[in-house]
């Protein structure tokens, strides 16, 4: 699908508005690199990511979006506005500069004088269709009334009663949203206290000749990037993009540098000075640099030539691509907290092309968030992060589909993405579940949120489980329904089960449950924390909810729910458990893991997981295997069509793999091997599959074999001194591809088998 918005018209916007006001701040902020783009409201580009509103203090809990936005300073009556811009048609680009501009329809009077107007950095999610100056979303407040800003100013301007426009330069800011930091717009406000003067200003609701405008400065990255492992070389090949905005004077991009490093990427913060151009096999931060060039070369090889060293084989090697302009601006944002996204690519030599290895794609996520990645298989894949973004990644390529989406909360968990054809929705969407207690439905084409809710009103909630998603085009119904749980740790009795109208966020009739439940035939039941996602059993009509128990068996930690009433059918006492449940393929068996804990000395301590069998037509126990290693890491894995089933899963040490007959009156679990792994993720691997893929401490993806367990094949993530952890993997069957996430912050893509 193309994502890319179409350029007709930009040539029209961008005289317009370059000639009326660029070519004036020219002396005071300097055109500095390749291309521009104006993000404004128009017929090709309708900023649907893009919000504003006017925040006014006089009618504190009123939304108000309309055509226009007010600056005002009095006492009592202060107005700010709040904007902020979509980013989606410059995904993959370094940020060179970003000039904010709001046209001016109603000046101040002349007796204003000279009023100077600061723009800050918004801190908090928010939603322009309930902004206010007290409430920010849903029936959240801002933390401080009148929205919740960085502590010191962006920039500042004068305006006056001559002024047509007030321009902010918000670079820094820029530079960080396209870097790992939240995007939740820009308030303005007036630097003086009860003034008494106003201006008012376009809104993006207004005509597209005064909506906000953002003038963005960048040099794109280099697109088609891989690597070729050889013996004792790597080949690089990467594209040299077209232009998507305006060429800056007569600058073109003219070549590439390339940083390398031994076994850990090129650190974000290592990245060449602009307007300067390093010696080869010079050291920029903890990479070398290996090639340059400015002849529009798209291909490199690192071989016995390179007098920076040749490649060894058996060792990764990591290398990192800067696109340059011909006044040597390159691909990046040299601020703090580095550049995340230049694009990298690593690959290992050896001499026979079994050995040889290599990723597919790196991309950066600056994220820590190790759950599986999410996948519409072939199309995207989609991480959540601890600081509070969501990253959508081309699964084919690995460029970004668009700037991350910024959200209120950060995401632990999975979140369930949907395709267009199978979501009542008709969009390609992703359900997801944030900390702070909201729940999104957010467009994967574009990034646009549909919707965000609040599911108990007011309050914060916690949630650390994702949603599991019940959809129409299976088992009928009006709307696809999303399912999940709360992590309220005050309380192992009065949690609650949540339900929602996938296409409109609304709460389900039953919605929330709230603990004790009283279920079919067991009474009142206290229902304690759900850390993980629930499972939809289509077969049985039920939804699965798995949680902690008390820290014992006295009451229940598996739930079996009616999902159109919220009827609970079945329970059952099993002990704490952390993770999923999962069923066999022929939905007659499902399989849980418990995370073992006991009570020692008043605390709850986490001891050996028992797996269980369940029949899921009753929620009686089949049969139960007790581990000796540890807590049980996440969902186990379930493989084959028809009993004996095996099922996979990862303990504190090794992987190890049961088999189980449940076609037999007393079944029973069979261990077949046992591989130990330095902290192993949790396993994956899919029917028809010879092998189990599970990540580990050590940097690398362990490939074990199905049958055995032996260890036949790694991948390398990152190996080196900055050495980083894997995550849970996810499998791309469309694509052959395997994907995880590290604490390096970065995701990585290989090719399956290895």
């Amino acid at each position: 699908m193309d994502r890319q918005h179409p350029l007709i018209g930009i040539q029209r916007i961008y005289w317009r508005r370059w000639f009326a006001l660029g070519l004036a701040l020219l002396p005071a902020a300097p055109v500095i690199a390749r291309e521009t783009i104006v993000l404004q409201k128009s017929g090709t580009d309708s900023q649907a990511r893009g919000a504003d509103a006017t925040l006014i203090q006089a009618t504190p809990n009123s939304n108000n979006v309309g055509n226009t936005l007010t600056v005002a300073s009095a006492t009592g009556a202060n107005e700010r506005a709040i904007v902020e811009f979509d980013l989606s048609r410059i995904p993959n680009v370094g940020i060179k500069q970003a000039m904010l501009t709001l046209h001016v329809t109603t000046a101040p009077p002349a007796s204003a004088g000279t009023l100077t107007y600061q723009a800050y950095d918004v801190t908090n999610f928010w939603q322009s269709n309930v902004v206010s100056w007290n409430t920010r979303v849903a029936t959240t407040t801002w933390t401080a009334a009148g929205g919740d800003i960085a502590s010191s100013a962006t920039a500042t301007t004068s305006v006056t009663n001559v002024s047509t426009t007030a321009q902010f330069n918000i670079t820094a800011d820029v530079q960080n949203w396209y870097n790992g930091s939240t995007n939740y717009g820009t308030i303005i406000k007036d630097s003086a206290a009860d003034d008494g003067f106003s201006t008012v200003f376009g809104s993006k609701e207004a005509s597209n000749a005064i909506s906000p405008e953002l003038d963005v400065t960048f040099v794109q990255n280099v697109t088609g990037l891989t690597a070729i492992p050889g013996n004792a070389s790597v080949t690089l090949n990467w594209n040299i993009p077209a232009l998507i905005g305006t060429a800056v004077g007569s600058e073109t991009y003219t070549g590439v540098l390339i940083l390398r490093r031994t076994s850990s990427p090129v650190d974000k913060t290592s990245v060449p000075t602009d307007t300067q151009v390093p010696a080869l096999c010079a050291t920029v931060g903890t990479g070398t640099v290996v090639f340059e060039d400015s002849t529009g070369k798209t291909s490199f090889t690192d071989n016995a030539s390179d007098t920076c060293g040749a490649p060894a084989n058996g060792t990764t090697y990591f290398y990192k691509v800067f696109l340059h302009d011909s006044s040597n601006y390159y691909s990046d944002q040299d601020i703090t907290n580095g550049s995340t996204f230049t694009e990298e690519i690593s690959a290992t030599p050896a001499a026979t092309a079994a050995a040889q290895q290599n990723t597919q794609w790196i991309a950066a996520t600056f994220a820590t968030d190790l759950a599986s990645p999410s996948l519409i298989p072939g199309t995207v894949a989609a991480m959540g992060s601890q600081t509070n973004l969501v990253f959508f990644i081309d699964a084919a390529t690995g460029l970004r589909e668009f700037v991350p989406v910024s959200l209120g909360g950060s995401i632990a968990s999975r979140s369930p993405l949907i395709d267009a054809a199978s979501s009542s929705t008709g969009q390609d969407i992703d359900y997801l579940t944030d900390q702070n207690g909201l729940v999104y439905a957010l467009n994967t084409d574009a990034g646009v949120i549909d919707w965000v809710v609040n599911p108990i009103t007011s309050g914060t909630l916690a949630l650390q489980g994702g949603p599991a998603v019940q959809l129409k085009s299976i088992a009928g119904g009006s709307n696809d329904q999303v399912f999940f749980g709360s992590r309220i740790t005050t309380t192992t009795s009065a949690n609650q089960i949540f339900g929602l109208n996938g296409n409109t966020g609304a709460s389900a009739p039953w919605s929330p449950l709230t603990g004790p439940i009283t279920t079919t035939n067991e009474g009142a039941q206290n229902l304690d924390i759900i850390n993980s996602t629930p499972l939809v059993d289509y077969v049985h009509s039920v939804v699965w909810i798995a949680s902690r128990s008390a820290c014992g068996t006295s009451q229940p930690s598996l739930w079996q729910l009616n999902p159109s009433t919220g009827a609970v059918k079945a329970i059952a006492n099993l002990g704490d458990i952390d993770a999923s449940p999962t069923l066999t393929f022929a939905s007659d068996v499902l399989f849980v893991g418990t995370v073992g804990d006991s009570i020692v000395s008043s605390t709850c301590t986490a001891g050996n997981s028992t797996i269980y069998a369940i029949n899921p037509s009753t929620g009686a126990t089949l049969a139960s295997y007790a581990s000796t290693d540890g807590p049980m890491v996440s969902y186990p894995v379930v493989l084959g069509y028809t009993p004996p089933y095996t099922v996979i899963f990862s303990g504190a040490t090794a992987v190890h793999a049961l088999s189980i007959d449940t076609s037999q009156p007393t079944p029973v679990f069979a261990t077949v091997w046992s591989t130990t792994i330095a902290n192993p993720s949790a396993p994956m691997s899919a029917i028809g599959l010879n092998y189990v893929y599970v990540g580990s401490s050590d940097g690398m993806i362990h490939e074990l074999m199905l049958t055995t367990g032996a260890d036949v094949k790694d991948e390398v993530t990152n190996v080196g001194p900055t050495k980083g952890t894997v995550g849970d993997p996810s499998i791309d069957e469309v694509l052959s591809r395997i994907y995880v996430t590290t604490t390096d912050q970065r995701a990585y893509a290989f090719t399956i088998p290895f």
